[in-house]
């Protein structure tokens, strides 16, 4: 599983502009790419694009400031289409589209998707059958459908996204596994996280908050839910349903109509998480009297 949090462009690509004042800039981010080869870099000046954007070539694609370099997609199929690997995609606003980015082939890997802002999308980011690829600080907020949504594709990393306002945050379709979400903030949602026939996945350190289900197991078994915060949901803050051998361990539970739903399968392996914190917070505070004295 590939993880690289940080953006490097190497010094001897060729750069290409997309707007801006240049003599020689490209007016739109698709001539851009027609004309580049593996390894450029195209930097995207503030404007808003009115595109549908084939990228099929291995290269880095920069907007120079997220919150004024927007990509609309006047409601296609996608903004972006990825048919390529290895391509880096940040420093855009992504909106109104049927999918903001579309990844879809067992080709198409090893993509960074990083610090964008998408909206007003029905699905934010798709991903079929295609894995090792890294998404990452990006905000997304209010999509009809699904913020992130994935189908028969493994060994991907969701880290520190904002997912907020979303039908659903994360879905993870049939045989996607062995993928790792750690450290991303869920916030007013159906469906914080929901998972369907996928196994082996890494759910770490989220802040899930304020809907109706914060994680939702179906027909799910072997993922590991372990150290998250689980708040304010109204039906449950995991929900298990036909699923079983999952090692839910150490998540801590506030104010959620249920913590665990009471039809959860034996065989899941649960210990608890708010009990530890209060008992260690118990000793600390224990601790401090007894050395003040």
């Amino acid at each position: 599983m590939l993880i690289n949090y940080e953006i490097c462009v190497a010094k001897n690509v060729n750069r290409l502009n997309v707007g801006g004042n240049g003599e020689f800039n490209y007016s739109s981010i698709q001539e851009a790419v027609f004309d580049s080869v593996n390894g450029d870099t195209i930097f995207v000046y503030p404007g808003v694009y009115y595109e549908n954007i084939v990228i099929n070539k291995s290269i880095s694609l920069l907007g120079l400031d997220k919150n004024n370099v927007s990509i609309n997609g006047e409601d296609g199929i996608y903004s972006i289409l990825v048919k390529s690997y290895g391509i880096l995609i940040s420093g855009f606003t992504i909106r109104n589209s049927n999918v903001g980015i579309l990844i879809s082939g067992k080709d198409f890997e090893f993509c960074n998707i990083s610090d964008n802002i998408f909206t007003n999308n029905s699905e934010a980011i798709r991903l079929i059958n295609t894995s090792n690829n890294n998404i990452f600080r990006n905000l997304i907020t209010n999509h009809s459908n699904f913020g992130i949504v994935l189908y028969n594709s493994k060994e991907n990393v969701f880290f520190k996204n904002t997912i907020v306002d979303n039908k659903r945050g994360i879905y993870l379709g049939r045989w996607s596994n062995n993928n790792l979400i750690f450290e991303n903030n869920f916030t007013n949602y159906n469906y914080g996280l929901n998972l369907d026939y996928s196994f082996n996945n890494q759910i770490i350190d989220n802040l899930i908050q304020n809907g109706d289900y914060g994680i939702y197991l179906s027909n799910s078994k072997n993922n590991n839910i372990t150290n998250n915060y689980i708040f304010y949901n109204e039906q449950s803050g995991i929900y298990i349903s036909n699923s079983d051998e999952n090692n839910l361990s150490s998540n801590i539970f506030l104010n959620n109509n249920q913590d665990i739903n009471k039809k959860t399968n034996p065989p899941n392996i649960k210990t608890p998480g708010f009990e530890i914190l209060l008992l260690i917070l118990i000793i600390i505070i224990i601790t401090l009297i007894k050395k003040e004295k």
